[in-house]
């Protein structure tokens, strides 16, 4: 009786031994599975925290692009008010060159009659001038005359070249120059020195001295003056036209005293 009541003990408590293993076995399957679980969970917060932080990069870029795009289309509206202005003027300045176009083109019109008349008004001064340096400002004459038939160059060019013949011949009024001039004289063919004084005498000498003329704006010839009174004082004023004598006498030049205008 006491026997049997032993085993059954040993029975129970075996049983309950069994029992509570296998109890703690589940137990351990079904924390592991947890664990499993858990660990799965934070592998794919993991995850999608990198895929988080990838979107909010490319959010943060396009919003960095965006702003970039922002402000270079806030240049080019700058830059392109700028540019209708710069149109807006350059279109003005255009119709102002029309104009002005059209000016010179009327101003053309009336200029080239205008410059042809001073070419002849000149070249009929220089040939009723005084003859001094005739041949070099006849070859002028010549060179200007043919520059205004000369298709290739421009009205402002040709007005520029008449004008400067116009005040070349303008400071010749008030020029006092000696320069050799060949010429006949008494015959023969001598080179003389030309006395000139502005436009109000044209002298000369002969190189040794023999004869001395004054131009006759009358008779358009020179006329010899006496050598005793003009021969020393027309030397010395060559002398100081020459820059080889001093300016320090007074000269006596046969020069006829100015008329009246008719």
């Amino acid at each position: 009786m006491i026997k049997h009541r032993v085993r059954t003990v040993v029975l129970s408590t075996f049983a309950v031994s069994s029992l509570l293993m296998g109890t703690a076995a589940t137990a351990q399957t079904a924390l592991n599975d947890v664990l499993k679980e858990g660990m799965s969970a934070d592998k794919i917060a993991q995850e999608s925290q990198v895929k988080v932080n990838a979107i909010v990069d490319e959010t943060d870029k396009i919003v960095t692009e965006y702003k970039t795009v922002l402000k270079t289309v806030d240049g080019l509206k700058v830059y392109n008010a700028q540019m209708d202005r710069s149109i807006e003027r350059q279109l003005e300045a255009m119709e102002q060159l029309n104009k002005s176009i059209k000016g010179v083109t009327y101003t053309k019109r009336q200029i080239v009659p205008l410059m042809d008349k001073m070419v002849d008004t000149i070249e009929v001064f220089i040939k009723n001038d005084i003859p001094f340096k005739i041949d070099e400002r006849l070859a002028g004459m010549d060179r200007i005359k043919d520059l205004m038939t000369d298709p290739k160059i421009d009205a402002s060019e040709k007005f520029r070249s008449v004008f400067e013949l116009y005040q070349i011949e303008s400071d010749y009024g008030r020029a006092f120059q000696s320069y050799k001039h060949n010429m006949v004289v008494n015959g023969n063919e001598v080179t003389v020195d030309m006395l000139m004084v502005g436009r109000v005498a044209l002298l000369y000498q002969t190189a040794d001295g023999s004869v001395s003329a004054v131009y006759n704006k009358q008779t358009r010839e020179f006329d010899e003056v006496d050598e005793a009174t003009y021969r020393k004082s027309l030397f010395n004023a060559i002398g100081v036209a020459t820059a080889t004598k001093p300016n320090d006498k007074l000269l006596v030049l046969p020069i006829s005293a100015p008329e009246l205008a008719q």
